[in-house]
């Protein structure tokens, strides 16, 4: 009888540690998963707006807001320029929303989402934008789309964003598409990896989420998925060879959302719908695409992150597709996050019409018509991706006022807009210069025509920024002149005289280039070279368009036509937002040893008789022009050819006759032909000083290495040895037991169960 019993205590000690260990086996999103209502499961699957609020812009939440915040728990929000009138007031209103979600217990925090991608599609009022996509595939050097990830990802997250939908990674193989265009890195597919890759890098280094965007590619549209429902005639296996491969390279380098494009693919999807604008049998497009969402996005390319539907109150699918059926079938196609699901210019109605869409889709799950095993795995994906940046704790914040004080001190600070600087200027690229127009060198009259009045600042800043680096004289006659809406007579009585005309161009769609504008860029043109002087233009958004302005003596493109409302001012830390790209390329015009280094990233197609593009090239990709100028001689002031034993010091220092003040803003230096990130040395005055970090130092590896500092307009470079004295001294501390036992790992949790079954068959067999 007693061995019966000590039997059965022993089994019942072993049900109750093989029931703790299964409990702790379970993860911490299966748990709350199970906890979930189907409306908290719906919930989570969505990410609303709240971008205006009866008419005005919603800079902070209001009572109703609130409300339907705490009532469910939203995977999170999406906020736009609406809701950033400042860097603190964004840093408010993000804590406030975490707070007002957080209010109910045990609530999982909100993703915070925002499209910051740089120049045109930038919503931070005092961030710092870059010179764009396809400005930065200009550069020709993937390291500069890093280093603006880097930027923004931190500007976004010091104000508590944890999302940015970006990067773009279709490629633009379209000239008249008019919605990315620019956003785009290139229309060739492995430039857009390369580039979209480092961008997305330089975010997730700062701890933000990444979304690519738009699966399958929208870069071959001639619609506008904003404006109406586009169609791509590709099959898949077009696809693979194009489209797809910027997206197979950032999934495999690990990004964590990718968002869907409303467009129709008839040649992959056969599954139709009667669309209710006009009745039209119309092909499932990709956001509500079983075959492309699950079959070749998440089977295929072997991506099992969050997938996030492009805003759902886009024409493309608000004009075509009932609400609840759009839900219905971006759930089943395998979507995880439905974007923008309700008018996000909201009213109290338009959020009590939110709260009933939410019923609503929950009573389709529970009824069958949406697949509940779809929905778990679509909130097990969000709990997961929450998990993974610290997002299923509590919300607490911190101290506020220290957030806006450290975000206000950085976001579109000075040293971010210097970074920025630096990168625009390497974009711009110079396709025509006909008799050496450019740089313009002499003291001559020169007149900057600019089509809107804050590109007026924008000139006027690059105007001053020359003369305070004396790269022209400080008595130099340039003037910026506004040209929009003034007569053709007007025009030509201010630039009569005036040596050089540059004029900033913009092309918005393929359509205006038979237009007006042209026709009286023509005319200017004509009325220049009467006079015998020299006009320049530079084409500042789509860069198709250079193929009108063949008449002009020289071209540049500067990538993006985003203005400058003030001058900057950085007394306090940051300053308002503005585009770098139009000063940059004024600045480029100009200067003696002026180096320019961009290379076209797209073709540039050759124009028929009616201003249509034709399938011929007047510029290829990897086209781009350079200044006749000459390098200047720099030299070694210490350091040059030297030998450290870094068992001895670790002190590498060299010092050159480059200005410190023009190493700083634009000084690279290179170890064996790579590039060092700045934060391996620090820089002080000698004329330059550059001392590696001692860690740097000490895991270069023993031998010779070469290293250059370089400029715009010169280098200097040298060999540097590295000797390491063996340190004989020889370390036998460690015994083998003690060596054996690091390299025990801890028992998973089967492993766990074998031994307690174990412990439990030799515990039943010694009592026996």
């Amino acid at each position: 009888m007693k061995k019966i019993t000590s039997i059965i205590l022993i089994i019942t000690i072993f049900i109750s540690v093989l029931s703790v260990n299964v409990v702790n086996a379970q993860s911490s999103v299966e748990v709350i998963l199970n906890n979930m209502s189907t409306e908290q499961k719906v919930a989570q699957m969505l990410m609303p707006a709240f971008r205006t609020y009866n008419g005005n812009n919603v800079t902070q939440i209001n009572d109703k807001m609130e409300e339907i915040i705490k009532k469910y728990g939203f995977a999170g929000v999406i906020l736009f320029a609406e809701n950033n009138a400042s860097t603190e007031q964004t840093v408010k209103l993000i804590d406030s929303m975490q707070k007002a979600n957080s209010a109910v217990e045990d609530r999982t925090q909100m993703l915070i989402a925002v499209d910051q991608e740089g120049a045109g599609v930038s919503r931070l009022a005092e961030g710092t934008q870059g010179p764009g996509n396809m400005g930065l595939g200009a550069t020709t050097d993937s390291s500069n789309a890093n280093e603006m990830g880097k930027i923004i990802g931190s500007e976004l997250y010091k104000m508590g964003y944890n999302v940015d939908f970006a990067p773009v990674v279709d490629v633009n193989n379209n000239p008249s598409n008019p919605v990315i265009g620019v956003r785009s890195f290139s229309d060739d597919a492995n430039t857009v990896a390369d580039f979209a890759s480092n961008f997305m890098k330089g975010l997730m280094s700062e701890n933000i989420i990444t979304s690519l965007k738009h699966f399958p590619g929208h870069g071959n549209t001639n619609t506008d998925s904003h404006t109406g429902l586009p169609r791509i005639e590709k099959t898949y296996e077009e696809l693979k060879q194009n489209e797809l491969i910027p997206f197979e390279k950032c999934v495999s380098d690990g990004t964590e959302m990718i968002m869907t494009a409303h467009i129709q693919y008839p040649k992959i999807e056969t599954e139709t719908y009667t669309s209710i604008l006009d009745g039209a049998t119309i092909e499932l497009p990709a956001t509500l695409s079983k075959t492309i969402i699950t079959d070749i996005l998440r089977n295929d390319l072997g991506y099992d992150g969050v997938v996030v539907t492009d805003a759902m109150d886009m024409a493309a699918i608000a004009k075509n597709f009932d609400k609840l059926d759009s839900a219905k079938l971006a759930i089943n196609a395998g979507v995880d996050i439905i974007l923008m699901p309700a008018d996000p210019y909201t009213t109290d109605e338009t959020i009590d019409a939110l709260d009933k869409y939410i019923t609503d889709v929950a009573e389709m799950v529970d009824d069958g018509e949406i697949s509940i095993d779809n929905v778990n795995k679509a909130v097990t994906r969000i709990l997961k991706l929450k998990e993974n940046h610290g997002l299923l704790e509590e919300y607490h914040g911190g101290d506020l006022q220290t957030k806006i004080d450290t975000a206000k001190q950085f976001v579109g600070s000075k040293a971010n807009h210097d970074k920025e600087w630096e990168i625009a200027k390497k974009s711009i690229t110079l396709v025509k210069n006909d008799n050496n127009m450019l740089p313009i060198k002499e003291n001559e009259k020169t007149v900057v025509m600019v089509p809107y009045a804050n590109e007026v600042t924008s000139a006027e800043f690059a105007i001053e920024r020359l003369k305070e680096e004396g790269i022209i004289d400080e008595n130099m006659d340039v003037t910026a002149y506004l040209m929009r809406g003034k007569e053709l007579s007007e025009i030509e009585g201010v630039i009569q005289d005036a040596k050089n005309v540059i004029v900033i161009s913009e092309q918005y769609g393929s359509t205006s280039l038979a237009g007006d504008n042209y026709t009286k860029f023509d005319s200017i043109i004509e009325y220049v070279h009467s006079k015998g002087n020299k006009i320049a233009f530079i084409s500042c958004y789509i860069p198709y368009e250079v193929a009108r302005l063949q008449n002009a003596d020289s071209i540049l493109i500067a990538w993006s036509a985003k203005g400058m409302d003030v001058k900057p001012d950085f007394t306090n830390g940051s300053t308002k937002t503005y585009g770098v790209s139009i000063p940059a390329g004024i600045y480029m015009a100009f200067g003696e040893n002026t180096k320019i280094t961009g290379k076209l990233p797209v073709n540039i197609p050759n124009l028929d008789d009616e201003c249509k593009y034709t399938s011929t090239y007047l510029y290829e990709r990897g086209y781009g022009l350079e200044y006749e100028t000459s390098e200047k001689e720099y030299k070694f002031i210490k350091g040059e050819g030297q030998e450290i034993n870094t068992e001895e010091t670790l002190k590498l220092i060299f010092e050159f006759d480059i200005s410190y003040n023009q190493f700083v803003n634009e000084g690279k230096v290179y170890v064996d032909e790579e590039l060092v990130d700045s934060s391996n040395y620090t820089l002080s005055e000698g004329s330059t000083i550059v001392t590696f970090n001692e860690e740097y130092t000490k895991n270069l590896s023993e031998g010779e290495h070469s290293i250059k500092f370089e400029v715009s307009d010169g280098s200097v470079e040298t060999i540097f040895k590295i000797a390491k004295t063996e340190n004989t001294q020889s370390d036998n501390t460690r015994s083998e037991d003690v060596t054996d036992k690091t390299n025990v790992s801890s028992p998973k949790t089967g492993d766990n169960i074998e031994i307690y079954i174990t412990i439990l068959v030799v515990a039943v067999v010694a009592i026996a």
